[in-house]
């Protein structure tokens, strides 16, 4: 029981008096017994317990003391501007010990104001401060309620729609248990077809069986007003009641009212009344049984007998209604009539239609029509005696409003019941039924009038509907067809304000409400609309202002004022459609006043003149960002407003509004309070803001603009644009489709154009990572690639660059969509290269829209890439694009990313949330579909269903393709179809539930199946079914309050079920489509709606609860990490079970000081402090034996502190309560950390039984990589340390606490080094901790390693090694081995670096030998006979074909063999870039070693590949061994090892083990160049069986040749130069290439295959000069160049300098295409500079001897002009080149050699100097 207040004693002691007796009223309706005095006081009436006799429970018969002063006095109110959410929820709050709340749109607020009032103390009436507490659901609120009713507290909650619905059993129980209590609802519409979260009566209507009594408020005052009569009347009758008014209409409404005071409202609670409750409760001081299980026997009985209790309710709620109108001022009828007192004709209505219902009474009586309104309050209790007497006696027609609808019944249930009360009485009065307001449709006066008029007309007909065009029922009725009426008090001023969401105008226009109600004696009423985008999208505030009370329920239509705060809409929509002659428009806008005849529609022009409109400009963002306001304009428009409109005077707007800024915004700091008040001072100081515009006459005859282009697409033309114009209303129901269905990708139309800058690209500065793509939440900046020949197409703005990757020889761009971009610079904030900067929108859309256009008809190439990357998902169509997020969301583009991996077969059930708001809205859908027609299939049911929802979906379709496996299966068998159709089915029975594998055949196999069905039933079926061949990829989507709350139960129950489901939770940590309300996801010390004081609980651990299953596949995910991202959503997808993907979401209501630009960096931050820890648990990996827990967070690298600070969710708490922000703050930091010790500890369980290893040693591998190279080579040489017994931890550089280094005994660092110099991303903090200060010998007791990967060739070569290496040796540790160094250009790349430094590790730390293991096999090979195999090309391959065979260039005497070969070709390139010919084995060679071995070459195999590399699925071995396996090839030292595993001999299997150990014999096999036949045949005791045979030998590689030709010259040709590689080994072997092999025989019209490769050879400024050094065959690519300059030349652009130096052995014979170089210095293009090495023994002359020849024109066109430098050949003249320049940079330059250096890392550093060399 609570404690009571000293107030309430004397009725406690009444209380205790009569507490036990037992003496009943026998007859409640008996006056005398009703009414009896006794001496000690007045015996109150007792409407409950008069005629309660149910045992146990005595009657109560309470004493009250005489002295309680109930004197009315309504003087006690005060006037205040505020909604019909706050009006009732002050009442509530005064009038309940507990709340219990859960957020559902629109009833939020209602929750949102009592908890305010709870954080900051505010007591009810009862002097106690109301505990409010968020439920996990509205069942669960309803749950709670129930309790609390039933322990004797007066409890309520607040709630909306299917919220109402959840709590429906308990409300049942609650009536049926006597417990008074009143349920607040926003009445709004319950999901149908669809969501919709505006007002109807849908709701409240679905719970008038329940037994609770229902009363309706109409306005913004009953809602106050009401709230308090269902408070008292529920205690004077047990009846609990549902207080309800419409949602947003009136809930939302801001109107200015009465509100009584807590003390004023107890005076009227009904004494005794809450004592009795009391007695009633359940407790063990006075025990009773409730909630009983009752038989067939008494179960009737017992529930009739609660029926006395609503017998005289309407009369009691009336007495009540009487009783306050003293204490209100204000009296009510529970049945109002408004009209003639002789009407005939009679309106019914319920709800805010009721007003404006009156307001076209008293226009139609001014016309002397006799008509009437009568308005319900209770509408349960239905009492028809009252109502019938509340009717005029003339009525002859009665229309009952309903707003809801009952399809199934003969009429609504409010004409239903009137029918019932008026027909058996009055069998003459007609009384038909009709529907307005559904979804919150504008009801209006006009609408109102047309009711009257329809019902006057003698054809009218009951189920009539108005405000639509209902053209498929017929049931709408004639539109009002005279002229538009006004029917708002004498002297309101009405305005409307176009606002862009997130702009500030809807905060400033309720400031503006608020200061002018509060401040004056004019009434006020504002009203804000909404679209369906979350922000950015479009407001309109209705706000009116008058000397009488403003009753209008209904948007303006006749505006004084009229203010568009975005330029855009005055394009789209027809603003001044709502302006009085003479009104006042204000308009923002970057035009200028010469401008306004050129841009302004001639719409707007034309109403401006004939209306005679005051009009005024401002380019309010201009003036904003002069004072530092950037987009929040709404000071300045609200400044501007004040002072046209002179609502108020001109100096109190002033004061009052600069004093509205220091307590709106004095919490964000003075500088953003002085910087808001100085632009109100700027306009009310001057008179240039706005500027008004004369408007020419000629204005008036303004002919109309040319209509808008039509798309074509007839929904998005008819339905879509209409809607998005704010013409919805006018459509009719005839073009919508039943049942909901919505067509997808229409967000394309939109073009909200909102953005005021848009990012543009610098070519020159990106390396093409797609990370700005990737993070964008709109998918309006893509990346795309595209050929020569299209880019001939472009617009001249769309500049490209190479392309890299897989996508070599194409051109590469970033382009913008400029009409999509919402501006929010979350792109340009995460390139890591700054190739992104924001620029202005209206100068920069005319040039990007083309571009936007020309790229969106570009093909689709996200197939050439594997889109399982960060880098590779978005070449792939992103099939969610443009949706109503906001600016910065971060769940779009988690959502974005999936349906790039799996968007084309993914089904989505999507909880009701954010989510389903940005991505569900009708007319406006993101989702989209590619080329194919294929895309996600988007379902929504409830908010808390979602995870069984999605469940459904997943078995159905579980079961509709288990029924095609055994059609499949069937024909199959049945060897029905074509071969290659059963091939292709056979196959798919294999990949059917691997991932999209199916795809690659998917097409031919439809078409097979279309063509062939016809010839059997089975194909047929087959067919039928083909929309579940598809491997269907279905993902639960939602939100972390559904997740963790409403639909926990769900979640939980269909993650224990074992299907095969995706869950992604999108975790805001807080419920941010209801406004930001905590959630089990929130985090301790946050403050959220619900949670104002700081959430006193650690979040939720729903990962952690997930993989308590053990058969959950669960992972978080961030922004923060995207390529960890990726790896979990793949692995998520292809696990055969449920899996769970939670993902970090920075959310606009988080806070942010930053701004949502950066949410990436926020997110960073969130993982580095631990706030946010990735892991990820793969059960998959148990089965391996393997740890199934891998976290991904390493460490804690950064201040969980620093992150609180940086969002206000936190920081607000440290305002309002700094010692509890604290100690919230301490509390949670202990979290953090001892969760993240869990999981390391988690992640190292698995080696804690390994201890230090069987020697005692331990080594932990550190690595630094950007491409993975470091990471594979530190893994395995962890794998070596394994193996010689060591205890191993891998580790990236940034994962681990560079303070623990010290400790760590012995470390070994694997690090490459990126572009110029950089450290790799997962190594830069390791590297700037430990380039600190640190204590002298700090390291003294470590011993370390460092290897280096890199390429020599350039400038910075090793160079993060070597700095390592550097420091750790000064900090005082102690070096095992010389650094060791792995050269890319290398002949085994780093292996070859790595294989020389390592022996030598081992040898310093005297390690054993060990032993080696085989492997495991990925593949599977097995003898298919039967299948007939096709030609094997490689995936990244095209067809070339030899136009010319190969052509020597050099004599045929000449040991050396140039050759040139022109190839015919469809494959785009550049100049600069190599073709790469895959070369094929001899077959002779290979058909031989065949038989040797033992296998015969026409052996046909299939191949089962479970791993990632690519090998034919069925081929025959002669094919096998000649076109895949590079059996030609060099072995490495692990195929040694390997192969000694197979030997029988005992002396081949020591050899074998020696070479692999690296063994001097190994050398000397490196230099015989053996391939794997000489090994195999040299080791005939070791034949690997097949399947490992296949493993061993890797494939082959295509090998790269300069081209020579320029796509400008020789269109659809590749032209290559090419030496042909011979050698003698030291034993005198003769060797030549393998595919120099090929080519040197190559014939004329020879197809091969092949494919283009870039290079470094990226050629820029075609007007700069450049400096060209080649070495034999390294000239190609400057032939390339040139005849591209030449072309550019004859086309009359300007071309810069050329300077060759080109170096060969002799002139006579290897002066290389001389002639056409000739030709180039002949025509002023070229200075060429040769060097013939081997002409003159005594005097070798090399290029660099020349370079440095020409210090003073290197020196003029390196430095002075900016050119560039580029190097093509041998790596042996790199350096001497490098050293040439750089003298020469000294010589003719005067530069010192530092200066000279620095030249050098400039021109690396910037693109100026590049290598190409082998």
């Amino acid at each position: 029981m609570r404690q009571s207040s000293s107030a309430l004693r004397p009725l406690l002691a009444a209380r205790d008096v009569v507490r036990h007796q037992t003496t009943a009223i026998n007859d409640e309706k008996d006056p005398a017994k009703r009414n009896t005095k006794k001496k000690e006081g007045k015996v109150v009436r007792n409407y409950a317990s008069a005629h309660t006799q149910v045992a146990p429970e005595p009657p109560v018969q309470v004493v009250v003391p005489t002295t309680m002063d109930t004197t009315p006095n309504p003087e006690a109110q005060k006037y205040q501007s505020v909604d019909g959410s706050y009006a009732t929820s002050h009442v509530a709050y005064a009038l309940s010990d507990a709340a219990f709340i859960y957020p559902i749109t629109p009833s939020s607020a209602m929750g949102e104001f009592a908890d305010v009032w709870m954080a900051q103390g505010r007591k009810n009436a009862f002097e106690q401060v109301v505990d409010v507490r968020e439920m996990q659901s509205e069942a669960g609120a309803a749950g709670a309620l129930h309790g609390a009713l039933a322990a004797g507290a007066l409890a309520t909650t607040f709630t909306a729609s299917q919220g109402l619905l959840l709590m429906i059993p308990n409300m049942y129980k609650i009536a049926g248990e006597l417990l008074p209590s009143v349920i607040h609802v926003s009445a709004r519409e319950v999901a149908g077809q669809a969501l919709c979260i505006f007002g109807g009566h849908s709701d409240v209507m679905a719970v008038r069986q329940t037994g609770w009594a229902m009363l309706s408020s109409h306005t913004v005052q009953q809602a106050h007003d009401m709230a308090l009569i269902a408070h008292i009347a529920t205690l004077k009758s047990n009846v609990p009641f549902v207080h309800f008014f419409d949602g947003f209409r009136t809930s939302h409404e801001v109107n200015k009212i009465k509100l009584m005071p807590a003390a004023e409202m107890k005076k009227l609670i009904p004494p005794g009344s809450v004592e009795r409750h009391w007695s009633r409760a359940l407790n063990p001081t006075h025990p009773t049984l409730r909630g009983t299980s009752q038989g067939s026997d008494i179960f009737f009985q017992c529930a009739e007998r609660t029926n006395i209790f609503y017998d005289g309710l309407a009369e009691i709620v009336q007495e009540t209604m009487d009783e306050a109108a003293p204490h209100l001022g204000r009296h009510y009828k529970i049945f109002e009539y408004a009209g003639d007192a002789d009407a005939e004709d009679v309106v019914v209505i319920m709800g805010s239609g009721s007003t404006t219902t009156c307001e076209a009474v008293d226009h139609l009586r001014a016309q002397g029509r006799k008509v009437g309104a009568l308005m319900v309050h209770l509408y349960r209790p239905w009492s028809a005696d009252l109502f019938e007497k509340a009717l005029p006696k003339s009525v002859k027609r009665i229309a009952v409003m309903d707003r809801c609808r009952e399809v199934t019944a003969m009429g609504e249930p409010l004409y239903l019941d009137v029918l019932a009360s008026v027909g058996p009485v009055r069998p003459d009065v007609k009384i038909i039924g009709g529907k307005y307001g559904l979804g919150s449709k504008e009801f209006t006066p006009e609408q109102a009038l047309a009711i009257y008029d329809y019902l006057a007309d003698p054809g009218s007909k009951h189920r009539f509907t108005v405000g639509i065009n209902d053209d498929v029922n017929m049931t709408s009725i004639p539109y009002w067809d005279q002229a538009r009426v006004d029917t708002v008090p004498e002297g309101t001023r009405q305005c409307i304000f176009w606002g862009l969401g997130s702009d500030g105008t809807v905060g400033a226009n309720r400031s503006a409400v608020k200061i002018i109600g509060d401040n004056s004696d004019l009434m006020v009423q504002a009203y804000f609309a909404f679209d369906a985008f979350k922000s950015g999208g479009v407001t309109s505030s209705h706000l009116r202002f008058g000397p009488q009370p403003i009753t209008a329920q209904y948007l303006i239509t006749n505006a004084d004022y009229i203010a568009c705060h975005f330029q855009e809409y005055v394009r789209r929509f027809t603003l001044l459609d709502q302006i009085k002659d003479g009104g006042t428009f204000v308009l923002n806008t970057r035009w200028s006043a010469d401008e306004l005849e050129k841009y302004l529609p001639a719409r707007i022009r034309r109403q401006l003149a004939e209306k005679k409109v005051k009009f005024y400009i401002v380019d309010a963002r201009k003036i904003c960002d002069e004072f530092g306001l950037g987009k929040r304009i709404n000071m300045l428009m609200q400044a501007i407003f004040f002072k046209l409109s002179g609502v108020l005077p001109l100096e109190q707007a002033d004061r009052l509004l600069k004093d509205s800024i220091q307590e709106e915004y004095g919490k964000k700091g003075a500088k953003v309070v002085e910087m808001n008040q100085a632009v109100v001072e700027a306009v009310n100081s001057g008179t240039d803001i706005p500027t008004q515009i004369e408007i020419p006459a000629s204005w008036a005859n303004a002919s109309d603009d040319a209509p808008k282009t039509k798309t074509g697409d007839e929904f998005v033309d008819v339905i879509m644009r209409p809607m998005m114009d704010f013409q919805g209303d006018k459509l009719p129901v005839s073009v919508f489709t039943p049942g909901g269905v919505f067509p997808v990708g229409t967000t394309k139309y939109g073009k909200r154009a909102i953005a005021a800058f848009i990012p543009q690209w610098l070519d020159d500065k990106c390396t093409q990572c797609n990370y700005c793509s990737y993070v964008c939440p709109h998918a309006a900046i893509r990346p795309f690639v595209l050929t020569d020949q299209e880019a001939v197409g472009a617009p001249e703005a769309f500049v490209t660059r190479k392309a890299k990757g897989d996508y070599q020889g194409m051109q590469y761009r970033i382009q913008v969509a400029p009409e999509d971009c919402t501006g929010c610079s979350v792109c340009v904030e995460t390139c890591p290269d700054d190739a992104l900067v924001m620029t202005d929108a209206v100068a920069e859309v005319p040039h990007q829209k083309p571009n936007w256009d020309f790229a969106m008809s570009l093909p689709s190439r996200g197939h050439m890439t594997d889109r399982n990357t960060v880098k590779g998902s978005q070449f792939q169509q992103p099939l969610l694009e443009f949706s109503g997020a906001c600016e910065g969301c971060g769940e779009t583009p988690y959502i974005k990313l999936i349906t790039q991996l799996f968007g084309e077969r993914m089904i989505i059930a999507n909880a009701t949330g954010c989510s389903s708001i940005w991505g569900g809205t009708a007319s406006q859908t993101p989702y989209t579909k590619n080329d194919k027609g294929h895309g996600p299939a988007w379902g929504n049911s409830l908010f808390e269903d979602n995870a069984e929802f999605g469940f459904g979906l997943a078995v159905a379709n579980a079961q509709r393709r288990a029924k095609l496996v055994d059609i499949v299966q069937e024909a199959l068998d049945s060897q029905v179809g074509s071969e290659s159709l059963r091939k292709m089915l056979s196959q798919w029975m294999k990949d059917k539930n691997t991932g999209d594998k199916c795809a690659r055949y998917m097409d031919d196999m439809l078409a097979a199946l279309e063509e062939q069905q016809k010839d059997s039933p089975l194909l047929e079926n087959i067919y039928a079914m083909k929309s579940v061949l598809p491997n269907i990829s279905q993902w639960i989507v939602g939100g972390d309050g559904w997740a963790n709350d409403i639909g926990f139960g769900g979640l939980d129950h269909v993650l224990a079920s074992g299907q095969n489901v995706n869950v992604f939770v999108l975790d805001t940590e807080m419920y941010s489509n209801t406004g930001g309300q905590a959630s089990k996801s929130s985090n301790m010390a946050s403050v959220a709606k619900y949670a104002l004081g700081g959430k006193k609980s650690n979040k939720k651990p729903i990962g952690e609860m997930a993989m308590l299953y053990g058969n959950v596949y669960v992972a978080t995910v961030s922004h923060a990490n995207m390529a960890q991202c990726v790896k979990a959503l793949v692995e998520a997808e292809s696990y055969d079970g449920p899996s769970i993907v939670v993902g970090y979401a920075p959310c606009i209501e988080h806070g942010m000081r930053t701004g949502m630009a950066r949410m990436v960096q926020e997110s960073e931050v969130a993982v580095d402090s631990g706030y946010w820890p990735l892991y990820r648990f793969d059960p998959r990996l148990e089965a391996q034996g393997k740890n199934p827990f891998q976290l991904d967070s390493k460490r804690i690298k950064a201040s969980l502190m620093d992150f609180l600070k940086s969002q206000n969710r936190y920081v607000n708490l440290q305002k309002t309560n700094p010692k509890g922000a604290d100690l919230l703050r301490g509390t949670l930091q202990d979290h953090v950390t001892s969760r993240f010790n869990k999981y390391k500890r988690m992640q190292d369980a698995h080696k804690l039984a390994a201890a230090a290893g069987p020697s005692g040693n331990q080594v932990t591998i550190l690595f630094g990589s950007e491409t993975g190279n470091s990471e594979s080579l530190a893994k395995e040489l962890g794998t070596d340390f394994e193996r010689r017994d060591y205890a191993v931890n891998v580790q990236a550089l940034d994962d681990i606490d560079p303070a623990e280094i010290a400790d760590m005994g012995f470390v070994v660092i694997c690090i490459s080094t990126c572009g110029q110099g950089a450290f790799p991303r997962n190594s830069q903090l390791f590297w700037q901790d430990i380039s600190r200060d640190k204590p002298e010998g700090w390291l003294k007791n470590l011993k370390y390693a460092v290897f280096g990967l890199g390429d020599s060739t350039y400038y910075f070569y090793c160079h993060t090694a070597k700095l390592i290496d550097a420091r750790l040796a000064e900090l005082g540790a102690q070096r095992v081995s010389p650094i060791g160094f792995g050269d890319d250009g290398d002949e085994d790349a780093f292996h070859t670096g790595f294989g020389q430094w390592i022996p030598g590790v081992w040898s310093q730390l005297g390690t054993k030998t060990p032993e080696e293991t085989l492997f495991e096999p990925s593949i599977s090979v097995e003898h298919t006979p039967d299948e007939h195999p096709g030609k094997f090309h490689w995936a990244a391959s095209q067809p070339v074909a030899s136009m010319t065979g190969a052509v020597r260039i050099t004599p045929e005497t000449h040991s050396r063999n140039f050759i040139t070969i022109k190839w015919k070709t469809d494959m785009p390139y550049q100049v600069g870039d190599s073709l790469g010919i895959y070369p094929e084995n001899d077959r002779e060679v290979v058909e031989d070693f065949l038989k040797g071995y033992g296998l015969n070459a026409s052996d046909v195999v299939t191949i089962t590949n479970n791993g990632t590399r690519e090998l034919p699925q069925c081929i025959s071995l002669s094919d096998l061994f000649t076109t895949v396996l590079d059996i030609l090839g060099k072995p490495n030292h692990r195929f040694y090892s390997t192969l000694a595993h197979f030997a029988l001999d005992k002396a081949e299997k020591e050899r074998l083990v020696g070479l692999g150990q690296q063994s001097e014999e190994y050398s000397k096999m490196l230099a015989e160049t053996a391939h794997y036949v000489d090994i195999l045949n040299m080791f005939p005791s070791a034949r690997p069986p097949l399947q490992y045979l296949i493993e061993m030998v890797p494939n082959i590689k295509p090998r790269y040749y300069s081209i020579t030709s320029a796509p400008i010259d020789t269109p659809g040709e590749v032209h290559s130069l090419v030496l042909i590689d011979t050698w003698l080994t030291l034993s005198g072997k003769h060797r030549t290439g393998l595919t120099c092999t090929m080519l040197e025989k190559l014939e004329k019209d020879q197809v091969v295959d092949g494919c283009i490769h870039p290079t470094a050879m990226e050629f820029h400024d075609h007007e700069k000069p450049l400096v060209m050094c080649a070495m034999g065959s390294g000239l190609a690519p400057f032939v390339a160049m040139l005849r591209e300059r030449t072309k550019i030349k004859q086309q009359g652009k300007k071309v810069g300098a050329c300077a060759l130096y080109f170096g060969n052995r002799y002139k006579a014979s290897e002066f290389l295409m001389e002639e056409e170089l000739m030709s180039y210095v002949n025509d002023g293009l070229l200075t060429l500079r040769t060097a013939f090495s081997r002409d003159d023994p005594k005097k070798k002359v090399y290029v660099q001897d020349l370079v440095a020849g020409d210090a003073e024109m290197m020196h003029d066109y390196l430095v002075k002009q900016g050119g560039a430098v580029y190097c093509c050949g041998a790596r042996s003249f790199i350096k001497p080149v490098q050293e040439a320049l750089k003298a020469g940079f000294v010589k003719a330059g005067g530069m010192d050699e530092a200066a000279a250096e620095d030249q050098i890392v400039q021109m690396f550093t910037t693109g100026r100097y590049n290598i190409e060399a082998w």
